[in-house]
């Protein structure tokens, strides 16, 4: 196998099975050896993000696959030395020729491996939508997954999974999916220009206007966005992506609570009161001001467990010198 084959089907086989460590290193030491080894990489990203139905490699009509692939990736001269040498079948073809040919070539080997992500394909498959408004709702897809929308959510999902993929869309929202195991089909949510590809786990995505973030509950994600490096995500990770700046970060859900919507559970680790408090006004949909600085009255560490808003003040108020007057849907924190 000529040694762009052996990159191209190394970065593929490491987006399918994210969780094999020895992949993960193998393509990290790749992408360090050269500029272009990086390019070509990002670009193999976009590719393999790109769509979000596929047909399968029996069904490659080359001169469309070569159209679409030229869409979602430019030449990248000197990413690996001689990445398209072994297609070329004369010195006279021009370089947008060999290119073609190579493109043709690429998106064979990413059917073939990855099990036909990369070619859209019109089909009969019927899309579904589901908006909660001011209810929370919940959905079991085709494949046994299952999705739990909070209010204000809106997800569109087909009728039936089609057999070579597991795509969906999340366009608004928070949304909690618990993905049922398929080795063979990676989930895939789609977001603006990002999306999640799992192969099956447990994670919490929040979208809006601004940002997007996903919290990785249990086992492993794939981040994915069209100008940023792919990021995995392990389980007790969070990934923050800011819509208008296209920038990612990634750190610890220790005091996210970012599924706190459905399980009704707050936690605090060493959280400082103003984040709290920051915390308890998203939770209970309220206003809270601060007429008191707060910085030096220490973190608190404390588990609610679907409690009441008073029930929260009244140990508030039992712990620290301060109290709380609640006007309707508005708190303010004084001092006592």
């Amino acid at each position: 196998m000529a040694l762009e084959d052996q990159a191209l089907l190394l970065i593929v086989r490491h987006l399918n099975t994210p969780e094999d460590e020895h992949l993960s290193t193998a393509v990290e030491n790749w992408r360090a050896q050269a500029p272009g080894n990086e390019t070509y990489y990002r670009e193999v990203c976009k590719l393999w993000q790109a769509s979000s139905a596929a047909s399968v490699l029996r069904d490659i009509d080359v001169a469309t696959a070569v159209a679409r692939l030229e869409e979602k990736m430019s030449p990248l001269p000197g990413a690996v030395p001689g990445m398209y040498a072994a297609y070329e079948a004369g010195a006279a073809r021009s370089r947008r020729k060999r290119w073609a040919w190579s493109a043709a070539a690429a998106v064979a080997a990413l059917l073939a491996v990855a099990g036909g992500y990369r070619l859209t394909r019109k089909g009969t498959v019927k899309m579904l939508t589901r908006a909660t408004h001011q209810l929370r709702d919940s959905l079991q897809l085709s494949d046994g997954s299952t999705v739990y929308l909070d209010v204000n959510t809106t997800l569109a999902y087909p009728e039936k999974f089609v057999a070579d993929n597991r795509n969906i869309v999340l366009e608004n929202g928070d949304a909690f999916f618990k993905i049922a195991q398929d080795s063979m089909r990676p989930f895939t949510v789609t977001m603006d220009r990002t999306a999640v590809k799992v192969l099956g786990t447990s994670f919490n995505i929040h979208k809006d206007t601004t940002h997007i973030a996903v919290d990785v509950k249990t086992g492993r994600v794939m981040f994915l966005s069209d100008n940023q490096p792919m990021a995995v995500l392990n389980a007790g990770t969070i990934a923050r992506y800011n819509l208008q700046t296209d920038s990612i970060i990634t750190y610890s859900n220790q005091n996210q609570n970012s599924d706190a919507w459905l399980t009704g559970e707050l936690r605090f680790v060493d959280e400082p009161l103003k984040k709290v408090f920051g915390k308890l006004e998203d939770h209970y949909h309220v206003q809270i001001d601060l007429d008191t600085n707060l910085s030096n009255l220490g973190k608190l560490n404390a588990t609610f467990n679907n409690n009441s808003l008073e029930e929260v003040i009244k140990l508030l108020e039992q712990t620290y010198p301060i109290r709380i007057e609640q006007q309707g849907d508005r708190l303010i924190v004084k001092n006592k």
